[in-house]
């Protein structure tokens, strides 16, 4: 069985940057944008988030940085 290769057609630049620039401002057009009160309320969930997950690894590090000084170095 013979394998042809064909030939990869590369997109062109036709309508150059302002097409482009155009086509962006056409997709932000159909974005839906959180109002205030979501946005207020996404960034307080992100910061808890944040907060507890630091906390979490924090503690964790904390305990396992423990467990090795005490069993694995044997310091008291």
């Amino acid at each position: 069985m013979a394998v042809t290769a064909r030939k990869r057609t590369e997109p062109t630049a036709e309508g150059g940057i302002g097409r482009f620039l155009r086509e962006v401002f056409d997709e932000l057009r159909k974005v839906v944008w959180p109002t205030w009160g979501e946005l207020y309320r996404y960034t307080l969930v992100v910061i808890f988030t944040v907060i507890v997950l630091g906390i979490f690894i924090g503690g964790t590090d904390y305990l396992l940085g423990e467990v090795a000084r005490r069993f694995i170095y044997g310091a008291h």
